[in-house]
């Protein structure tokens, strides 16, 4: 990928709304953002931050419904099996020219394990969150290798 292919892949992250549902309400949150309310729901399920990730199309390339919902299965479980609590999430682009993608808002797991958790499902980044402090891209070692790629 050539270095304008890159940045917009940046700016598709940050142009993304991450939305989530919980205990009745719905949440939205965005990079380089604050969201008081996610922020203080967060905080009342005792963590001290979370992170939004994804099985679906693995390295930013569109794959077929079927290995979507198949990979997303074996991220729950992945999850699960790390014993950490999780509530579903949906990454929509504001343009709409990236189908929207599913995934999981992981509560109180390191960033570092989102990120390896990631990398394990071929993703380029996570986007995390905590209270008092605005989302932010984590970038996995595989969103280098797409700079790399040409």
């Amino acid at each position: 990928m050539d270095l304008s292919g890159f940045i917009r892949l940046l700016e598709a992250y940050r142009d993304t709304r991450y939305l989530f549902a919980a205990d009745g309400a719905g949440h939205e949150v965005r990079i380089d953002r604050r969201n008081p309310q996610a922020e203080a729901w967060l905080a009342g399920r005792g963590v001290a931050g979370a992170g939004f990730v994804s099985a679906d199309n693995p390295r930013s390339r569109l794959a077929p419904a079927a290995e979507n919902d198949a990979a997303r299965q074996r991220l729950a479980e992945a999850v699960r099996r790390r014993g950490f609590d999780a509530v579903p999430h949906t990454g929509a682009g504001l343009d709409g020219a990236w189908p929207p993608e599913q995934g999981l808002l992981v509560l109180g797991m390191p960033t570092a394990d989102i990120v390896a958790l990631a990398e394990e499902f071929g993703q380029n980044a996570i986007v995390c969150f905590a209270p008092g402090r605005p989302a932010r891209l984590v970038p996995t070692r595989l969103l280098v290798e797409v700079l790399k790629a040409d």
